[in-house]
């Protein structure tokens, strides 16, 4: 186990060596909650015209750098047409690299952390042509939770998120204007011992208090997709799923990828991934409509 681990390291680290590189954004506006900026912008990305805009928050332990090789979803923007941004917590903020959603002073609509991804996207709206109705937010573990306050303090300006092992932390003064109707998913490990699936719980309560949906009023697809470990929930059952989960079974703390070159493949091997055959970051990208 110990060569193993030795054997992951050493493969993430010459992964990142050759990775597609991000560009660090030094100055995108006020910044009070100290963090980093980093985007990815395909080659081939036709900016003249509108393009969506996916937010990705790495986890504690984590970084913009090791989640965009990790994960895979600089390959999924190129072959799907959008622009990635990578907000980073450096380590002089937090020395798990964990985004502060656990902090209610600092997380509120306008301060600290939420205003400078906030300004990150204000930043990515005035030098490119982004869709305004195609802007996305998703995050693992801490990245989930932040991901969580921005959707509730700035819910107008997403057209979706997605919360992967989200810490369900969610502090009063939030959920302001319960007039936009988002989209959202919560995906959950069945077997994550470090966020567990009762925050999944109470996250889908959060979500069906805010769009005022029917506990009832749902429907379950067991091996979704032909896949053992997926179970989809959707509510409502009919038509359009405004809010959706995704448990996963057998599964920790862990994102799941599926390496390789085709279109619903992607992600590396890295210390917080599993082969499962299942690309969850191509799902997510489903679940948005970026997926034709």
């Amino acid at each position: 186990m110990k060569r193993k681990g030795i054997i992951l390291i050493l493969l993430c680290g010459i992964g990142l060596l050759f990775a597609a590189p991000l560009k660090h954004v030094p100055d995108f506006g006020e910044n009070p909650g100290h963090l980093r900026m980093y985007q990815y912008l395909p080659p081939n990305i036709d900016t003249l015209n509108a393009v969506p805009l996916v937010l990705v928050l790495h986890g504690s332990g984590q970084t913009a750098y090791s989640l965009s090789f990790a994960s895979g979803f600089n390959k999924l923007a190129d072959s799907l047409g959008f622009i990635v941004i990578y907000p980073d917590q450096p380590f002089y903020n937090n020395l798990l690299t964990a985004f502060s959603f656990y902090m209610p002073g600092r997380m509120k609509k306008g301060q600290s952390e939420p205003a400078s991804i906030r300004n990150m996207i204000f930043y990515m709206q005035k030098n490119y042509t982004i869709d305004p109705e195609r802007i996305y937010i998703t995050g693992m573990s801490a990245g989930g939770a932040m991901a969580n306050v921005m959707l509730n303090a700035y819910p107008d300006l997403f057209a979706a998120g997605a919360l992967f092992a989200a810490p369900s932390i969610l502090h009063e003064g939030l959920n302001p204007d319960r007039s936009h109707k988002l989209r959202i998913a919560i995906i959950q490990g069945k077997n994550d011992l470090t966020v567990f699936p009762r925050n999944a719980d109470r996250l889908m309560e959060q979500w069906r208090e805010f769009f005022d949906l029917d506990s009832a009023d749902h429907k379950v697809t067991e091996h979704y997709k032909d896949h053992e470990l997926l179970k989809l929930t959707e509510y409502p059952k009919e038509g359009d799923a405004q809010l959706v989960r995704l448990d996963l079974a057998r599964t920790g703390h862990i994102l799941l990828v599926d390496p390789g070159k085709g279109l619903k493949m992607g992600g590396h091997y890295s210390l917080f991934t599993k082969d499962v055959n299942f690309h969850l970051p191509y799902w997510i990208c489903e679940f948005f409509g970026l997926v034709e």
